[in-house]
């Protein structure tokens, strides 16, 4: 009995030590963003029980404003030779009133795990953003200063993460001398329709010093389904909450492709960044008839001159200017001009006062499907709030973010 116990004594101890050895090699930090705020547009769309259309004023608490409103878990575990397994478990919610961003998904902004090696680079699988999106997005303003709500045309070159990929594999290079690849390929998951919600994305990136430079591709088949939320959970930029409201369909289409470039330079505590992207929709039901079923292409190109000022160690100022031009297939174009001015003022590492002002106006042939009248109408969108009854729109925001 005695030989036995402590035989059992040392095969605890054993094992508590190895335990403790494995508890010191890997580590899981709980983290998240909390952010809200005060916003007044003008002019959004209001509709009648008897289909008419008026524009008005509002007041609303907006929640995920300068970063989005997120809780997750990620960790590591060291597991030799310079290798690194990770996992990141992410969620979104509406800080207004505590719920998902999209139902039905509990980590619904990410959901992978990997390996990484600093000789061989990063390969990671499961729900996650793309490198195209990730590289070229941290040039725009909608996502340092901005909010969501500065973000280009219903975010539909994707620059400010509207959408992410399910059943993907990503791989990020090493860094070369301060130059990095990466490419995703997401499975589309339906059988016997190997192309059908099929994805994938490629970015080079370039860094040093004050200069960083981007650019690269990305293609999703039939959007709205495949990252969207389908027509029952739509999370993307452009508004829904009216009967007739615009462009809420736009991005129902077959396929959507993204070519971009952009890049920022530091001159001291001044930083300039810009960005252009081209996007095109193929077979956007947006534009379906009884005479044209299948609806019609249409292209963005959009740019952005987005400029910072670090006034001081806690205080920022930033302006930026971003230019849309939307042409459907065989027809005028109709160009979307925005001003995006705001602050931010940092009370300390991890909690941050901000103010933002947006204003757009749109010009051209119009996007906006006039639903009484027929034909198309300039409606001006901010991004995330109701579509405007005229052509112009202006936002005003002010709030708080907190990181823990």
């Amino acid at each position: 009995m005695a030989e036995q116990f402590v035989k059992r004594a040392a095969l605890a101890l054993a094992s508590c030590t190895l335990a403790m050895g494995a508890h010191a090699q890997s580590s899981v930090t709980l983290y998240g963003t909390v952010d809200a705020g005060v916003i007044y547009s003008t002019n959004q769309q209001s509709t009648t029980a008897s289909g008419a259309t008026s524009g008005h004023a509002n007041w609303q608490l907006g929640g995920g404003n300068l970063v989005p409103s997120r809780w997750g878990l990620t960790g590591s575990e060291d597991i030799g030779a310079g290798t690194t397994v990770n996992f990141t478990l992410e969620n979104s919610f509406f800080q207004q009133n505590g719920a998902l961003l999209q139902s039905g998904t509990l980590f619904n902004r990410n959901a992978w795990v990997g390996v990484a090696n600093s000789r061989y680079g990063t390969l990671t699988l499961g729900r996650q953003y793309d490198p195209f999106s990730d590289n070229l997005g941290a040039y725009v303003s909608s996502n340092n200063w901005a909010t969501l709500y500065g973000s280009h045309f219903g975010d539909v070159d994707n620059l400010n993460e509207a959408f992410n990929f399910n059943n993907s594999i990503k791989y990020i290079s090493p860094n070369f001398g301060g130059f990095t690849i990466g490419g995703l390929f997401s499975l589309g998951g339906v059988a016997g329709d190997f192309s059908q919600n099929r994805g994938w994305s490629l970015a080079a990136n370039y860094t040093n010093g004050p200069l960083s430079f981007s650019a690269g591709v990305l293609e999703l088949r039939n959007p709205l389904q495949a990252a969207l939320g389908g027509e029952s959970g739509y999370i993307g930029d452009l508004g829904c909450a009216n009967a007739d409201a615009a462009y809420c369909e736009l991005q129902n289409a077959q396929r959507i492709r993204i070519y971009g470039a952009g890049g920022s330079y530091a001159f001291g505590k001044f930083t300039v960044g810009l960005t252009y992207t081209h996007t095109r929709l193929s077979q956007s039901l947006y534009f379906a008839s009884a005479a044209q079923p299948q609806g019609a292409d249409i292209s963005f190109d959009i740019a952005e001159l987005n400029t910072s000022w670090q006034f001081s160690p806690e205080w920022q100022f930033g302006f930026a200017y971003l230019f849309n031009d939307a042409r459907p297939s065989g027809e005028s174009s109709t160009r979307v001009h925005q001003i995006n001015l705001g602050t931010v003022y940092n009370l300390s590492k991890r909690t941050a006062l901000y103010a933002v002002a947006i204003g757009q106006k749109s010009s051209g042939a119009g996007l906006g499907i006039d639903a009484a009248g027929g034909g198309t109408r300039n409606l001006a969108q901010i991004p995330n709030l109701v579509n405007s009854d005229t052509d112009k729109q202006l936002a005003v925001m002010a709030g708080i973010r907190h990181n823990f």
